[in-house]
């Protein structure tokens, strides 16, 4: 492998078993920074039950990221609020598309979910990413929670691997008591000469509550160490607004409004250039009922329509048998999401028990096409190809339904909780008419899933639990990997494959959790097992018209089984009032059972050390991350990836309706390559392109008016 040698070759996975991780709890917008909270029971999440409760009372590992954090940190991108976890990885950085992985699953397989909606699905875009996700201004999220464990009994399909959920702020969280409100914030950041400005208002009205939040950001590409990336510009604009109407019995309309767009220009040497535009835009209306009958306690009813296109215009250069030529591509993927979610919550007790039942009913429905256009041009200027439809993967048609019920039983005479649950989920996908392709290798895809769950929470205290959980999870094929069909004649093509199973996912997971006034310890071990991943496989070869040149034939095929396994342990501590050290550490493998090869989506072993001061109105943090050596690749050829370690620094200042927050990344100006960026390659491959910024400074300012 090369990569230079600046590269750190390795350290004792001793030291980094006691690597510590730390994650900031302040309040940013106060006239003082109180303490970060150690109390586990002021979080509320709606992950383990898609309603709000306790973090303690999940039976399973949670990450917890809320704005607060976000700001410290001077996150700018869906990947920078995870810097600090090591159960969960990300490719991709500032104004590109990026991907994250959970306990080593990711893309498609882990389940996007924003205010009660789902996000767009992704496609396989260049470069390995998957595009048409993590499309969203940051700083207008009020909290993002990562379920590790497989989420479908919740939340249907794409729950293979876990659930993700944003949570942004409602015109009430805003405005804190207030009739106005009024914020605006400014930032920078070296990485990829970034700046941002944003504004958030709210109002409180006779009858109603209304809030707006604008975000603006300009920068170019995130560069590699020695800065030798081709460069690119980027700005985006994000408006969240919100209308909130407090209706009879404490009942609540709320209208939700989220607009996001991004554009990447790229220019090469001439004529050759692309220019990247992608688009979301969601409108949803929800409902929530607090007037008890019959049937439930509460209920809650949303619609909304979601529209997702990415359009890639591209100007490139080539040559053929007939010469030279300049290619104009237009290359589109584009889908819209039309959806219905109802859901009761109700109460039972007695007296040997107390019930918290959830239950209800989502429906989905897709429309998806991937529109791809050529027009080609001599360099005498005689048009070869006039705008030309081209092939990847005819449009689809998807119908996703679900009934899900969870039962929360709390026994009244021992300390002991179950969470019994079920989902059935049916759906049907059906490619759209298009006369590029053979519809006679494109049937219908009809499946019907069904997704338990059953979990305990033991209580030896109230300061000590211990948990397990077993979970079932399951995604339907995708569209495209069903549906594709294109290639390069007479080199190769992709076939499609109507015939494929949804993959799903078993997972066990125990943990034991301990929390005092001073100290937290949180431990979890997981095992999951994957039936019927989907992958590439060479289906057939055959002679062309070149001597020594097959014909590959590629298709998406079902493979048997895939395990994947490993540890987590955070421990908190506070000395005294003012001084806090946080330990995290986060340990996956696993194998495709049928070739006994490592996975490539694995991360190594991996931690991070933090030790911070915290006053009234200032804080400072250092943290120290570690990545061991990775060595378990998939084949004796594969690339592998050295440890190293690297220095961060936090700090912010209250004063008066000020709060200024500083992040200085990569202090040592450490050169490495993530392995999650090069899995995969050739063990002489060359990494340099893949390794990530030098030194780098972030500032934000935010004021309160």
């Amino acid at each position: 492998m090369n990569t230079g040698n600046k590269i750190t070759h390795g350290f004792s996975k001793n030291l980094l078993a006691a690597a510590i991780f730390a994650t900031l709890q302040s309040a940013a917008y106060a006239d003082e920074l109180p303490k970060p909270s150690l109390e586990t029971d002021e979080i509320l999440v709606v992950t383990g039950s898609r309603s709000e409760e306790k973090l303690e009372d999940v039976a399973g590992a949670v990450s917890v990221i809320t704005a607060e954090e976000i700001d410290i940190q001077v996150s700018n991108s869906l990947s920078d609020i995870f810097r600090y976890d090591p159960s969960i990885s990300s490719t991709g950085s500032q104004g590109q598309a990026q991907t994250l992985s959970v306990r080593g699953i990711g893309g498609n397989r882990v389940v996007y979910i924003k205010d009660g909606r789902r996000l767009n699905d992704a496609y396989a875009g260049g470069g390995g990413f998957l595009v048409g996700r993590g499309y969203l201004d940051v700083s207008q999220v009020s909290q993002v929670e990562v379920a590790k464990a497989a989420a479908s009994p919740l939340f249907g399909s794409d729950g293979l691997g876990g659930v993700i959920v944003l949570t942004t702020p409602d015109p009430d969280d805003i405005l804190q008591g207030q009739v106005n409100a009024l914020s605006l914030q400014a930032g920078a950041d070296s990485v990829a000469d970034e700046r941002s400005l944003g504004i958030q208002a709210a109002k409180q009205f006779s009858g109603s509550q209304a809030s707006i939040q604008l975000t603006g950001r300009k920068g170019n590409e995130t560069q590699n160490f020695d800065e030798s990336l081709p460069e690119f510009d980027y700005d985006s604009t994000a408006v969240l607004a919100k209308w909130a109407i407090p209706l009879a019995s404490k009942n609540q309309l709320k209208f939700t409004l989220d607009h996001y767009q991004q554009t990447n220009e790229q220019f090469r040497e001439a004529p050759e250039q692309t220019e990247n535009k992608d688009k979301q835009t969601a409108f949803s209306v929800d409902f929530l009922n607090n007037h008890s009958n019959w049937l439930t306690d509460t209920q809650h009813w949303q619609f909304y329509i979601s529209d997702y296109e990415q359009r890639s215009d591209q100007v490139v250069q080539g040559a053929g048998r007939t010469g030279p030529y300049i290619d104009n591509n237009d290359y589109r993927f584009e889908q819209r999401i039309l959806g219905a979610r109802w859901q009761g919550q109700t109460q039972l007790t007695n007296d040997s028990f107390q019930q918290d039942v959830v239950f209800g009913l989502d429906v989905d429905h897709y429309d998806t096409k991937r529109p791809r256009f050529k027009t080609r041009t001599a360099m005498d200027g005689t048009v070869l190809q006039d705008n030309e439809p081209q092939k990847a993967f005819p449009g689809a048609e998807t119908w996703l339904a679900g009934l899900f019920l969870q039962d929360n039983i709390q026994l009244k005479n021992a300390p002991l909780k179950f969470i019994a649950g079920v989902r059935v989920d049916h759906y049907r996908m059906t490619a759209q008419d298009n006369e590029l392709y053979d519809m006679a290798l494109l049937s219908d895809i009809r499946e019907t899933a069904l997704s338990p769950k059953l979990a305990a929470i033991y209580s030896f205290s109230n300061n000590v639990r211990v948990y397990a959980q077993y979970a079932e999870g399951f995604k339907i094929p995708p569209h495209d990997q069903a549906y594709q069909n294109h290639g390069i004649e007479p080199f190769y093509a992709i076939l499609p494959n109507p015939d494929l199973d949804p993959e799903s996912s078993r997972s066990l997971e125990a943990g034991f959790k301990f929390n005092n006034n001073d100290t937290r310890w949180d431990l979890s071990a997981f095992y999951s097992k994957f039936d019927d991943f989907i992958d590439t496989e060479v289906v057939d070869t055959s002679p062309t018209y070149i001597p020594g040149v097959e014909r590959v034939e590629y298709q998406y095929v079902n493979k048997e089984e895939v395990t994947i396994k490993g540890v987590e342990a955070s421990v908190s501590h506070w000395f005294n009032d003012s001084v806090q050290v946080l330990t995290s550490v986060a340990y996956t493998t696993g194998k495709d059972e049928t070739t006994d090869n490592y996975l490539t989506t694995l991360s190594p072993l991996s931690g991070s050390t933090s030790l911070g001061y915290h006053s009234d109105n200032w804080y400072i943090r250092g943290v120290l991350t570690a990545v061991d050596s990775m060595s378990k690749v998939p084949a004796d050829d594969s690339i592998q990836t050295p440890g190293y370690a690297t220095v961060d620094l936090l700090a912010g200042i209250t004063l008066a309706d000020w709060q200024i927050n500083l992040a200085a990344r990569n202090l040592t100006d450490k050169y490495y390559v993530p392995y999650q960026s090069v899995a995969g390659l050739k063990s002489d491959a060359l990494t340099e392109q893949y390794s990530q910024p030098g030194r780098s400074v972030g500032v934000q300012v935010n004021y309160r008016f």
